[in-house]
């Protein structure tokens, strides 16, 4: 537990991503069954943060039980949260990039680029994927030395080769 990779130079691979809760099981999505398919055939490298496994220990039941059947088919590795991304949440709450009351929003940020994620996907448009809060999010990450990180929707990932 605890496995964070150090900052620094980083191979820019974009295959590997993160999925934020949303990203899990989005009501009436049809980009989820071939996002998640894409992640089990080796097309994407997929990870979480064990923050997301908080959130959804207190979903509720349904969603619970339909968010363990994606994540018991989808190969995903799960990326631990430490005091330097604790602390890299608190620069994005304080430099505005994320609002205060979306603290976990700003955590599951903060393990991906420390986890040299280079690409998170979300649902969540108004804290994550939104032109204007992954502009400050790259700002703080750029002022503390950290890689560059995109947050993008479902909708935004390819599905061919490039």
């Amino acid at each position: 537990m605890g496995r964070v990779v150090a900052r620094g130079q980083r191979g820019l691979d974009p295959r590997r991503l993160a999925k934020a809760p949303a990203a899990l099981y989005p009501e009436g999505s049809e980009e989820k069954p071939l996002l998640d398919a894409e992640l089990t055939a080796g097309s994407w490298d997929g990870y979480i943060s064990a923050l997301v496994l908080e959130e959804v220990s207190r979903a509720h039941d349904s969603v619970r039980r339909r968010i363990a059947t994606v994540l018991d088919k989808s190969p995903v590795t799960v990326l631990d949260e430490s005091e330097e991304s604790v602390a890299l949440a608190q620069a994005y709450i304080a430099a505005g990039a994320i609002p205060s009351d979306f603290e976990d929003d700003a955590r599951h940020v903060a393990i991906a680029t420390l986890n040299d994620i280079n690409v998170i996907v979300s649902w969540n448009f108004r804290h994550m994927v939104n032109i204007e809060r992954k502009r400050r999010i790259n700002s703080v990450n750029l002022r503390e030395g950290c890689p560059l990180i995109d947050i993008v929707s479902p909708w935004e990932i390819s599905h061919e080769e490039a």
